[in-house]
């Protein structure tokens, strides 16, 4: 499947900053620049989307491994081809091992720390239905989380909500010159993957 949008890549827009950036998500990132090659259409919201992930982790006791968890488990609820199929470069390889855990029906705790697994359970309710969070949940979140790192765990979560959706609804594939397979299908179903 192709995506709705032409996604564009380094040197193709006339602002210097959106093509620098690109360029840094070709190289860095994803190791795929259509995520933010769709957002280059708009320079400004691309720069300060881009300002925005790069303040997260915020806490000094929340790491990238633990958000990039959390991210594949959003891409997993919502079935997204692109952001299951991608991974965060800087830390792709500490988080294989574990990444299994989050993919399926159910997380798999036991490949998980506390932390960790809470901090998915967050963006697993999060993605189906945060209405149906409960105070209890909360009550085990601030078991391993402060105040500030369950609100930096919430919003993040949000963000990989709404862009997981907005992948979704542009039917993202990767680019040709990345490493990842194209031709990504929606919704994504991970057992034709694994045949």
């Amino acid at each position: 499947m192709t995506s709705r949008i032409d996604v564009l890549e380094p040197g193709e827009t006339d602002d210097e900053e959106a093509n620098r950036r690109l360029e840094e998500a070709r190289e860095g990132w994803y190791g795929d620049s259509a995520f933010f090659g769709a957002m280059a259409h708009q320079p400004e919201l691309l720069t300060q989307l881009m300002d925005t992930f790069d303040a997260f982790p915020a806490s000094e006791t929340i790491d990238t491994e633990l958000l990039e968890l959390m991210r594949l488990r959003v891409a997993e609820v919502h079935r997204c081809a692109y952001c299951a199929t991608v991974r965060t470069q800087a830390v792709a390889d500490d988080v294989a091992p574990r990444e299994e855990a989050v993919f399926g029906e159910e997380i798999d705790a036991d490949e998980l720390s506390r932390r960790e697994e809470l901090a998915v359970r967050l963006a697993d309710q999060m993605s189906e239905d945060p209405h149906r969070i409960t105070d209890e949940f909360f009550d085990e979140l601030r078991t391993v989380f402060s105040e500030e790192e369950i609100v930096e765990l919430a919003l993040f979560a949000s963000i990989e909500v709404g862009l997981d959706r907005f992948s979704i609804a542009l039917t993202l594939d990767t680019t040709d010159e990345s490493p990842y397979p194209s031709g990504l299908e929606y919704p994504f179903d991970r057992s034709e993957v694994d045949q």
